[in-house]
């Protein structure tokens, strides 16, 4: 049994089955773009006056708009597995689990970052190493930044614009101790570009730091 929200997708096409298999809400296959749904146990008064809709090609055309509708008023109003483990990572973070430093550096955070932050860290768990979440959560937090490996030193290069603030270091720190994999070596350049020798577009006087 599943919600219409699982796996939602704004291309879906969906359509109520003339004969449901189960009592219950459920949708079909999501590996196909469209989806049938019974409406009947929860929906029911919200569908049953389309019922008596003459024309067949509107119905369907209602019938789709309303249950993407649907599918997104239950994802807000709603709880699913995503936020109950949010909810527990953010217990565990508060009871020290990741560390004193971890919990301090979270509790700096605004609580929207702190919500983001989770979003990337339930990925990053769920993902069991198998994908690096740490670039995508940085450039959430700080757009455009750029990501660059030096092969001679075998470290990577972060390039931020954003000012080099308490604030933005503590953010950056609980990052890569989160979701950075252990023994990275790195260095990070606040609010300017690092020159590169023989491209002209990053080299711009007053502008960067000669790496």
């Amino acid at each position: 049994m599943r919600y219409i929200w699982q796996n939602y997708d704004a291309e879906n096409n969906f359509y109520i089955e003339e004969k449901p298999l189960s009592p219950y809400l459920e949708v079909g296959n999501f590996k196909e773009k469209n989806i049938g749904v019974n409406p009947v146990p929860r929906f029911y008064k919200i569908f049953s006056p389309f019922y008596e809709v003459e024309s067949e090609k509107d119905f369907r055309t209602i019938e789709n708009c309303l249950i993407h509708y649907l599918a997104q008023l239950d994802l807000k109003s709603g709880v699913h597995l995503t936020s109950i483990y949010e909810r527990k990572l953010d217990r565990d973070i508060r009871s020290n689990f990741f560390g004193s430093r971890a919990n301090e550096l979270y509790l700096s955070l605004t609580e929207n970052e702190r919500r983001i932050f989770l979003i990337y860290l339930q990925r990053h768990e769920s993902a069991q190493g198998l994908k690096n979440f740490f670039f995508d959560a940085v450039l959430q937090f700080f757009p455009e930044s750029k990501f660059y490996f030096h092969e001679w030193e075998e470290k990577f290069l972060f390039c931020v614009p954003q000012i080099q603030t308490e604030h933005n270091e503590n953010l950056m720190e609980l990052l890569i101790f989160c979701l950075l994999d252990m023994g990275v070596e790195y260095e990070i350049f606040w609010n300017c570009h690092f020159g590169i020798i023989g491209e002209s577009a990053t080299m711009k006087l007053d502008e960067v730091v000669i790496y």
